[in-house]
């Protein structure tokens, strides 16, 4: 399926309500602890939260795990899903305060492509860049989700229309 500008608008939207419903998780695993018996998971990091509203579908387990090697699972699934990497792609192309060369450490890559892009958001959504005191807040990721949205449905009025 092709990942059009309304669809990643509305996934976008998606997973802002996710965020609102299940937190947002700053941690390794990109799904935190569950301290809620009445929901199925606990918090989401960002594009956990994008690749759920772009599959509709529980998490699988491995979403929960530390291990580096389970991390880079999840990463491959995020990647295979077309609408999450439209969605996670357009939201990093939106963001305000990109990732600097001073925010960079061993474990955030440099180059360019699809694991970057879920890295840097990732990592923009659960740590302050260096040009920031504090990370952003739940709100203002999500705000930022809804935003991105709206620009894409902007640039493309006719097929949102």
């Amino acid at each position: 399926m092709h990942a059009t500008p309304t669809a990643t608008a509305t996934l976008l939207r998606d997973a802002a309500c996710y965020l609102s419903q299940y937190g947002l998780h700053r941690e390794h695993a990109f799904v935190g602890p569950n301290n809620r018996a009445h929901l199925d998971h606990g918090p989401l990091d960002v594009c956990a939260a994008v690749y759920l509203a772009a599959t509709a579908t529980p998490l699988p387990l491995l979403f929960t795990s530390t291990d580096s090697a389970d991390e880079q699972a999840v990463i491959e699934l995020i990647k295979a899903q077309p609408q999450a990497m439209a969605a996670i792609h357009a939201l990093w192309d939106g963001l305000d305060s990109k990732i600097t060369e001073a925010d960079v450490c061993d474990e955030l890559p440099t180059a360019d492509g699809p694991d970057e892009w879920i890295d840097r958001v990732s990592y923009w959504a659960a740590k302050a860049p260096a040009s920031w005191a504090e990370p952003p807040t739940v709100l203002e990721v999500m705000g930022r989700l809804i935003r991105t949205a709206e620009a894409l449905e902007q640039q493309h009025p006719a097929v949102a229309a």
